[in-house]
This record gives structure tokens, C-alpha cells and sequence, in this order.
């Protein structure tokens, strides 16, 4: 039997090769308003994380968890966040590797999983951002506990089931 997360980047891998509209990159226009201070960020098929939530992200450490895509990351980018994306699907990172060396942005890409975040220190990011993926993953608690981990004091989590 195959191992559920090897299943699950099989599948996300053939949806953006099938280029799903959930899996769409920025626009310039997206990235242009990020650059200019307002940021709109796209956060699941029919949400956006309001600004005042993620405040002057300048010099942040932000984590996309679960979060390749070309979207996210590239928008988090403008806006002056040190963004890493730890994602499963390579396919979804060759698009935020696309949008970085198009876009001249420095985006660190780690392929991985969410529940194994040992690759980065403790307290590491002031901000994870954690777009629908949770569903993914048949427990959850190892997720949270390396979130936990990861997030300086005081740092945020935002995530959509």
C-alpha cells in the first residue's frame, strides 16, 4: 500500500500539471499592490486574510506551510517577509521557483512535509501561514506541535481547514 503522503503529492502534482484554478501563480498586478504596502493575500478558493491580521511584514520570517503554489509566497515576497514554503508537491514549488527568478525574489523552497518541520530551529518564524491542506493529513497533531515549535514567542498562526 502506498504511503498516504507520497498519494496525496502524486495527486496535487497531477491537479497543478492540470493547472486547477487554486493553483494559479500571482498576477503582476497582485505583486505590484504587495510592493506598494497593499497587500490583498488570497488564502484558500474564496478567502483573503485581512491585512490588519498580518500588519507591517517587513522583515518578518514567514512560513508557508503546505503553501507552494506562486501565490502566497511570491505576494508575501513584495511585501518585504523573508518567506519560506515548505510544500509536498514539487510541482507546486516550481511555481513559486518560476515567480522568485522572474520576479528577482528571494524565497527559500524546501520540499517537505508539515508534519516533520526538524529542518528548522525552534523559534524560527514570526508568522505561519497554513492554507487548506490540514484535510491532508490523517493526524494533526503533529503539525500543531511543530507549529508550536517553530513560531517565536509571540508569533502567529493562521490557518484554514
Amino acid at each position: 500500500m502506498k504511503n498516504v503522503f507520497k498519494q496525496v503529492e502524486e495527486n496535487i502534482d497531477r491537479l497543478a500539471d492540470a493547472d486547477v484554478n487554486w493553483s494559479q501563480p500571482a498576477t503582476s498586478k497582485q505583486l505590484q499592490s504587495a510592493r506598494e504596502g497593499k497587500l490583498a493575500l488570497p488564502f484558500g478558493p474564496s478567502s483573503t486574510i485581512p491585512s490588519e491580521w498580518l500588519g507591517d511584514l517587513r522583515g518578518k520570517k514567514v512560513l508557508c506551510l503546505a503553501g507552494a503554489g506562486g501565490l502566497q509566497a511570491p505576494m508575501l515576497a513584495c511585501a518585504g517577509a523573508e518567506v519560506t514554503v515548505l510544500d509536498l508537491s514539487e510541482r507546486m514549488l516550481d511555481r513559486d521557483r518560476e515567480m522568485a527568478a522572474q520576479e528577482g525574489l528571494d524565497i527559500r523552497i524546501e520540499h517537505g512535509n508539515m508534519c516533520d518541520l526538524s529542518r528548522f530551529a525552534d523559534g524560527s518564524f514570526d508568522l505561519v501561514l497554513n492554507p487548506p491542506s490540514l484535510f491532508y493529513v490523517p493526524d494533526v497533531t503533529p503539525v500543531f506541535r511543530e507549529v508550536y515549535r517553530v513560531l517565536k514567542k509571540g508569533g502567529s498562526f493562521i490557518m484554514v481547514s
